[in-house]
């Protein structure tokens, strides 16, 4: 047992500096375009994760990371993709359940970003499109609309949190 701990304990020593370097990675790249001298056609963020309040954490992320990418090149396009559990926190329901959230949700639009929900996962879970809040646009599929952004000569910066 105590073997088996052991190894456990090293195995994750040896993850975490891996693991912690994620929501540092996400800075380096927006300091790479900041620092490049020449915006991009845009900037598209991906949001992904099993668990369904990870957006809250992750849309503030964007949001911190957009204030800095805008200070260099005020009018760079911005876009987020969600496309995994999270994004079942922005069906209409959900969102008039949390208050922080729509607010935020309502800011970054306001600020003309397009927030994108996967419909095909959606219907997978068997959610239908017109739940979702009107401020989100539903695609026929995240990682297709992920796709056309990139082809776009978007950027695309996938948001991880530390730890997860």
């Amino acid at each position: 047992m105590f073997k088996l701990l052991a190894s456990f304990s090293l195995l994750l020593l040896f993850q975490l500096p891996v693991v912690a370097l994620t929501e540092s990675n996400q800075l380096l790249r927006v300091q790479s375009i900041i620092d490049s001298g020449t915006a991009p056609e845009g900037v598209v963020f991906e949001i992904v994760n099993r668990d369904t309040e990870y957006l809250d954490w992750a849309l503030k992320e964007v949001e911190v990371l957009t204030q800095k990418l805008h200070i260099k090149y005020p009018h760079l396009d911005i876009a987020i993709v969600s496309h995994g559990p999270e994004q079942f926190a922005l069906m209409d329901r959900n969102l008039n359940l949390n208050v922080p959230l729509k607010t935020l949700v309502m800011s970054l639009v306001n600020k003309d970003i397009d927030i994108h929900v996967c419909g095909t996962y959606a219907e997978y879970k068997g959610v239908d499109p017109v739940e979702f809040s009107k401020l989100v646009n539903v695609s026929a599929e995240g990682p297709a609309q992920l796709s056309d952004y990139i082809k776009l000569g978007y950027v695309r910066i996938k948001i991880i949190k530390n730890m997860q």
